[in-house]
């Protein structure tokens, strides 16, 4: 996701602490996590098919 904090800072035109600021960061951290929290499901996923698929990889 790059660097959070130049992102929200919108070149300049947030500064840091803002409301702005603040909710942008806390919206990059969700994202941030919903992304992680896919990938994690998308390997368990993964790992249950080859449990249960042995013949098929």
């Amino acid at each position: 996701m790059g660097d959070d904090d130049q992102y929200c800072q919108g070149g300049g035109k947030v500064a840091v602490g803002s409301p702005e600021y603040v909710a942008c960061r806390k919206d990059r951290d969700v994202q941030r996590q919903n992304a992680e929290a896919r990938t994690d499901r998308r390997q368990r996923d993964l790992g249950e098919y080859m449990m249960n698929n042995p013949d098929r990889h």
